[in-house]
């Protein structure tokens, strides 16, 4: 299978994961490079992360150093949260030995960003444009995230192969990792622009 089929295939899965369907987990296959490669996704949805938080920030004329610094930790906080989640996954998994099955969690993981990032593009952009205020769209993003973990837990108990109760664990703990890494940025950053002082 040529790159561009494995992509293709990769996004397919990643829809019908979405639509809680279980051949979507068959279409992730571990190859080389793919991986790695997986990793591209959560970079490339970023800038739609970052200019959602940028527009919906209280103050409204935030200066170029503000917006860097603020496009930094969110940076930090997508590492940090990949890198608890998949630390996460991989004590969990070798405790199960599920090792076999942890690298297409990784990949499918990085893929179902996809679908949920979809889902948010319509609210988003209509923030975005004015038609509507972040207190209005707040409830839609709420349920976007809850989506997203009951998504990651079908995907969990799919790829590695676990009772639902597991998977449905994995998950709440997944969206807990992110929800604490940017407080956890915030502070760190903080603690240390205090050291420097």
């Amino acid at each position: 299978m040529t790159k561009e089929n494995t992509l293709i295939q990769h996004l397919i899965g990643s829809i019908e994961i979405a639509l809680f369907m279980d051949k979507g987990v068959k279409r992730f296959e571990v190859k080389p490079h793919s991986l790695a490669r997986s990793f591209a996704i959560p970079l490339c949805l970023l800038p739609l992360s970052l200019i959602t938080v940028l527009y919906a920030h209280p103050s409204e004329n935030l200066t170029t150093g503000s917006i860097q610094a603020l496009s930094f930790i969110y940076v930090l906080r997508l590492a940090l949260y990949l890198s608890a989640f998949i630390g996460f996954v991989y004590l969990m998994a070798k405790t199960m030995d599920k090792m076999d099955e942890f690298k297409r969690f990784i990949i499918a993981n990085n893929w179902i960003g996809v679908p949920a990032a979809l889902l948010t593009l319509i609210p988003v952009s209509l923030f975005l444009g004015g038609f509507y205020t972040w207190a209005e769209i707040y409830p839609v993003m709420i349920f976007a995230t809850l989506y997203s973990c009951a998504c990651t837990g079908f995907m969990a108990s799919k790829v590695l192969r676990i009772p639902t109760e597991l998977a449905a664990f994995i998950a709440i703990t997944g969206m807990m990792i992110n929800y604490n890494a940017l407080d956890f940025v915030k502070w760190a950053a903080i603690e240390t622009l205090s050291f420097i002082a």
